[in-house]
């Protein structure tokens, strides 16, 4: 049995002149190189007037659209700029490359809208179930010795009610990771 685990970011990118003329004129390119079209065979670089763009090898046309992609932690929703998902894949080596959880960076940058690593850091607390978890693995460790000597406390703790307040300093997004809110 063959299994793919290949995770790099790749991006269909095609001429939407071609496309609407017809015909789907395009090719899967690796997401760092998205945006050269001319190192992956889709255009040539042609100046018209004091324009100077890649121009498409089939019609001449001077605008490329990513129509499929893969790989990008759903960072691209949709179709995008080859622009864009070069710009993305950059962001998912760069969180690749510091070690950080994909999802969870991309759960982080859907929540704000941008990748910042020191933010990313500063704020996320880890991977739970519900914030009513993490209000239990945190009191264990802020409490723990005298909770597991005194245990009733610790079964008699309105969980909801400590999550509903951890909520007001900490958000859950994406599948359970927990950040605060800085």
């Amino acid at each position: 049995m063959n299994t793919i685990t290949d995770t790099t970011p790749r991006a269909w990118v095609g001429c939407l002149g071609c496309y609407n003329s017809g015909r789907l004129i395009g090719k899967w390119i690796e997401g760092r190189d998205a945006a050269d079209l001319v190192a992956a065979g889709l255009a040539q670089e042609l100046t018209v007037g004091d324009y100077t763009a890649p121009r498409c090898l089939k019609c001449g046309g001077d605008e490329f659209w990513v129509f499929d992609h893969e790989n990008y932690a759903g960072l691209i929703k949709g179709e995008c700029s080859p622009v864009d998902a070069q710009e993305h894949a950059a962001t998912i080596e760069e969180i690749q490359r510091q070690g950080i959880d994909l999802d969870a960076a991309a759960a982080f940058i859907a929540d704000r809208g941008e990748w910042d690593a020191d933010a990313f850091n500063d704020s996320y607390v880890g991977h739970y179930e519900s914030l009513e978890e993490y209000a239990q693995e945190l009191a264990g460790e802020l409490y723990g010795k005298e909770l597991e000597d005194a245990r009733w406390p610790f079964t008699c703790i309105n969980w909801e009610h400590a999550a509903r307040e951890l909520s007001y300093d900490y958000a859950i997004l994406g599948d359970g990771y927990v950040f605060r809110q800085i």
